[in-house]
């Protein structure tokens, strides 16, 4: 009770045009909730995860990959590129952790969302802190976040490391939000410390998404900015945002031909020829963790976006 109490007495919660925020409060399961998506006999079988007390269903197999996939801003039904990615990896047969704080990010909610954030990623660190016991080791596990949710794996691994010494095994940034997190303060933002491996995909460089580099391993596709794919659509600067979910669920699919990267210092260089001899590097679900650098990618304007084949790449 006395828990309850102080935990009561230091927590506050504000309101900013009547969109919630959450900083110092304890991580509220009404506000920030799990799914847990596991291949069953019967297909994908579903179970909600108690951040405090999460229990996994019988027969769960911890030698199976574990992903963690995080929406962005708007929520789930919006965002079209963790949906593609959290749909790849169920066919594959993995398990994920879905997370779901659609309730702190909702439109027009932007500033409130972003300060969510921190919130969001100390209920995602509790949650692991409580699944250790049951087998589940941080240190094995993959988050993919798109836009705000890519910080937000940033900020589990900084309070995981904070916790434990150690981290997530792979943070996989799909075009990291960009606007408030233009900071030299990494604690407040994605970046190569917050995980064993961190692999960004810039896809709208400079409009929704960060252009700095961010990770161990940063991919700019074609360009990083505008995609070729989204050239006609309505509004292309968020259509070439959520392409990054759709390049890296084909590369969870497998087809058969790869994202290849060559390395070069920055866009003009690429853009004039100057890297052609650059060395190469795999981008998506199958990146080499020595991978380290920036990359350029070139994709096709249509699906399947994978134009090259493997041979050659380091």
């Amino acid at each position: 009770m006395f828990l309850d109490q102080l935990t009561s007495t230091l927590s506050f919660q504000l309101f900013m045009g009547g969109c919630p925020i959450y900083f110092e409060e304890a991580c509220s399961p009404d506000m920030v909730k799990f799914v847990l998506s596991s291949k069953s006999r019967s297909g994908n079988s579903f179970y909600y995860l108690d951040p405090y007390n999460p229990g996994l269903p019988v027969g769960f197999n911890v030698l199976v990959p574990l992903k963690v996939v995080i929406h962005g801003y708007g929520g789930l039904g919006m965002d079209v590129a963790i949906g593609n990615v959290t749909q790849a990896y169920q066919e594959r047969g993995y398990n994920v952790i879905i997370v779901d704080w659609g309730l702190l990010s909702s439109l027009p909610c932007y500033v409130p969302a972003y300060l969510n954030t921190w919130h969001v990623g100390q209920c995602i660190a509790t949650l692991f802190l409580n699944l250790i016991p049951l087998g589940v080791n941080p240190s094995f596990v993959h988050a993919i976040g798109f836009s705000l949710g890519a910080h937000i794996a940033g900020l589990t691994g900084l309070n995981l490391r904070n916790s434990l010494g150690y981290s997530f095994r792979r943070i996989t940034g799909l075009d990291p939000a960009l606007p408030f997190f233009a900071t030299f303060n990494n604690e407040w933002k994605l970046d190569p410390s917050d995980a064993y491996f961190v692999d960004i995909i810039h896809t709208s460089a400079g409009t929704f998404g960060k252009l700095e580099a961010s990770g161990h391993a940063d991919f700019y596709v074609n360009g990083g900015s505008i995609q070729p794919f989204c050239y006609n659509k309505r509004y292309p600067p968020v259509c070439s945002h959520m392409a990054a979910g759709l390049y890296f669920a084909e590369s969870i699919r497998g087809n058969t031909k790869k994202f290849i990267g060559v390395e070069c210092d920055n866009i003009a260089n690429y853009l004039l020829g100057l890297c052609t001899n650059g060395r190469k590097a795999v981008m998506g679900e199958s990146v080499n963790f020595t991978t380290r650098g920036k990359y350029y990618v070139t994709t096709s304007d249509k699906p399947p976006f994978a134009l090259d084949d493997d041979y050659g790449y380091i």
